[in-house]
């Protein structure tokens, strides 16, 4: 199954769905606040209470001491011969004796052809560098664990997310005010724009099904 064909047949019928259920919800909104204006303010006040996420990811948030017993920059020289070794393998059978050939043959799609040849190289040279990269760090446990052990306790620094979470541990609802100062008009423009979306989604689908 192509991509074109999942998204005709599953992306933009699902988007309609969505739509289409988006606009009826929006017009019984609209609906309410023209017929019922205080009885549905309140149930859009009960409905906007904010749950913050700080009491469950504070747990989480806190640092986990991984570092080897001894601490960082103990000499390891048989782990480290045996990555080497180990890495240095792989890189030469990598490089030497995997070859991904694509072949042309008539009647395939030459695009599909051409990314998966690119996937597949790609796929290679990620690999012989992560294998490079692990020879290097097996050579440094031999040689040189001061400089290794340096270099893992500046990778291994921790950085906490709660500056950056902090903007979204706030409530925002710029909309709600203006609702509530004009209920009747705000209904009158939420009912008319659903209703266009749902008569619009709706052609869509009947065009689909016939």
């Amino acid at each position: 199954m192509s991509l074109l064909t999942i998204i005709d047949r599953l992306v933009i019928p699902t988007l309609i769905a969505v739509l289409l259920a988006g606009g009826v919800a929006g017009i019984v909104l609209g609906c309410a606040l023209v017929l019922r204006s205080d009885a549905t303010l309140r149930f859009i006040a009960r409905m906007n209470r904010w749950v913050a996420t700080k009491a469950a990811v504070d747990p989480l948030d806190a640092p986990r001491n991984v570092e080897p017993e001894g601490g960082l920059g103990k000499p390891r020289p048989v782990s480290g011969a045996v990555l080497a070794i180990a890495a240095a393998l792989a890189v030469y059978f990598l490089v030497t004796r995997l070859e991904f050939r694509v072949s042309y043959v008539p009647g395939i799609d030459v695009k599909r052809l051409y990314f998966s040849a690119v996937a597949l190289q790609t796929m290679k040279w990620v690999l012989v560098a992560g294998c490079a990269f692990a020879l290097v760090i097996g050579l440094l446990m031999m040689v040189s664990p001061k400089h290794l052990g340096a270099f893992e306790r500046r990778m291994n620094q921790w950085r906490s997310p709660k500056p950056l979470l902090a903007a979204d541990e706030k409530m925002h609802m710029p909309l709600e005010p203006r609702v509530e100062a004009h209920p009747r008009a705000a209904g009158w423009i939420i009912g008319s724009a659903s209703l266009v979306i749902t008569l619009a989604m709706s052609g869509l689908l009947l065009a689909r099904i016939h």
